[in-house]
């Protein structure tokens, strides 16, 4: 298993990602550090970076190169974001940082920056088409993808801290808010393309704002699941945030609680050039992206074949991922997953379960007993709060949230009723009956390697009048594994109203 880090210097910040991968490709990030540096304030002064900017920027890059050097890690990633360009002493700063920090930082250009961005976003959301909004420090980036395919690009140089003058000059919070939406929508007017987006793409919002936006939207509906990746709002769910911040004071000085953003000002003008979007195409929601740039630029460099193109199974390279950091080699995650997908499609007449359901089941077979990290008495229910908290990506917060339950039911018939009550407003009424049918498949599949062996290969089920006898293909003697699946009868009875037989 190796090491890579990731230095990004933006406009208004620099970020340290700390990652781990092995030579499948598979990666997952260790640790992250994200320090705010207003390098921004000097592209609209006289253009170039201060004596003051320069230091502080260099001793928050040592402090990055001395963290990977503890964490004896030598292949290091650094990036500038192609917004430095307009700095007129950018050169001499580059190489002041390679003297001073021993760190070779690339500039990129706005067409890597796009392509990186799409990367990141489409190999971590399964939404086939899109319009990516990248809302940072110096400039708004746009982008329209058709599934494996860039559309169309655009690049607004207007940040949020540009933006936001408008509040020093306007005292009036809401007329502020007015004004910068305004002001934003007359540049997005500019761009032709957007006009010709279709109903069917969906908004992808990406970077602080969006992540601080989620946040509070998050809290105003007393949602269920503390992540914003893949967290989706309504334009009714964006619009109480816009209410609220509009509505309240904001300042350099002040920020919103609970927000992970230190100035109110620029949670504002973000929100008003997110108002504007929706205004302009009209879309019905905005799904959270919190994977983009540094995560494109993992995909091309720790992934075996570049993968700037949309993975074909998004969700079974994810959960490969959760296998190899998190099991050991005695776990039986894979086979146990196997067959719980070939006992799902074997029971369709009996489950009636539609195939959108196959990745509850690929999420909760796989993770069915990772509530034993923590202990191994009730590791169901532990395992609940895990799955819960684990990104999953290619998988929506309700298949994220049904694959818990799930999980949490595989060995109890007192379904907590007072808990499925807090996730009703992202779980549908039809999917109570299928937790209890899926939790069923997942024991049968768990019961089918009991050994951790994988004697069963194959399963093949004949579906009678009044029975099931399900016919196992094994490599060797399983009487173990049939015993434990014949366990489950009465419960299969229970359920299917059916006899059930292994043989």
């Amino acid at each position: 298993m190796d090491k890579i880090a990731v230095i990004d210097l933006g406009s208004s910040r620099a970020d340290l990602t700390l990652v781990k991968y092995t030579p499948a490709g598979n990666y997952v990030v260790y640790r992250q550090m994200s320090e705010n540096i207003k390098i921004v304030d000097s592209f609209e002064n006289d253009g170039m970076l201060n004596v003051a900017k320069t230091k502080e920027a260099l001793e928050v890059l040592k402090m990055y190169r001395m963290i990977c050097e503890a964490n004896k890690i030598t292949n290091i990633l650094a990036t500038v974001s192609s917004s430095l360009k307009s700095l007129k002493n950018y050169r001499s700063f580059l190489d002041e940082i390679y003297n001073s920090c021993g760190l070779k930082f690339r500039l990129m250009t706005p067409e890597e920056e796009l392509s990186t961005l799409y990367s990141g976003v489409v190999n971590s959301l399964d939404i086939p088409k899109g319009v990516i909004a990248y809302i940072s420090g110096g400039s708004v980036r746009l982008l329209q993808y058709n599934r494996r395919s860039i559309l169309n690009s655009a690049v607004i140089d207007m940040g949020i801290y540009g933006l936001a003058k408008v509040l020093e000059e306007e005292s009036d919070v809401s007329k502020a808010c007015q004004i910068m939406t305004s002001k934003f929508r007359e540049e997005l007017d500019k761009i032709e393309w957007l006009k010709t987006i279709e109903p069917e793409y969906s908004l992808i919002g990406y970077g602080s704002v969006c992540n601080n936006i989620a946040i509070l939207s998050r809290k105003i509906r007393k949602y269920p699941i503390d992540v914003n990746h893949n967290y989706v709002m309504s334009s009714d769910d964006f619009g109480a945030v816009y209410s609220l911040i509009s509505s309240i004071e904001v300042s350099k000085n002040r920020r919103i609680k609970g927000t992970l953003m230190d100035r109110s000002d620029i949670l504002a003008s973000g929100t008003c050039m997110l108002k504007a979007i929706f205004d302009a195409m009209s879309f019905p929601t905005l799904t959270i992206s919190t994977r983009g740039i540094t995560e494109g630029l993992l995909n091309g460099t720790v992934i075996p074949n570049n993968m700037d193109r949309p993975a074909n199974d998004m969700l079974g390279l994810s959960l490969s991922t959760i296998h190899a950091f998190n099991d050991d080699e005695t776990s039986n995650s894979k086979q146990v997953s196997n067959l719980a997908v070939i006992l799902f499609r074997q029971l369709k007449v009996l489950h009636k379960l539609p195939r959108s359901y196959s990745k509850v089941v690929r999420i909760a077979a796989t993770l069915h007993d990772c509530g034993q990290r923590i202990k191994y008495v009730d590791h169901e229910r532990n395992s609940f709060h895990i799955i819960l908290n684990t990104e999953v990506l290619g998988a929506t917060h309700r298949e994220i949230a049904l694959a818990a339950f799930v999980s949490a039911n595989q060995m109890t018939n007192d379904f907590n009723l007072a808990e499925w009550i807090k996730y009703k407003d992202i779980l549908l009424d039809e999917d109570l009956e299928a937790v209890k049918k899926l939790a069923l498949i997942i024991r049968l599949a768990e019961a089918l390697d009991k050994t951790h062996r994988s004697v069963v290969q194959d399963i093949s089920c004949d579906i009678l009048g009044d029975s099931v006898i399900m016919k196992t293909i094994v490599t060797m003697e399983s009487g173990i594994e049939v015993r434990e699946a014949q366990k489950s009868g009465p419960d299969f009875k229970k359920i299917f109203n059916k006899t059930l037989e292994v043989l």
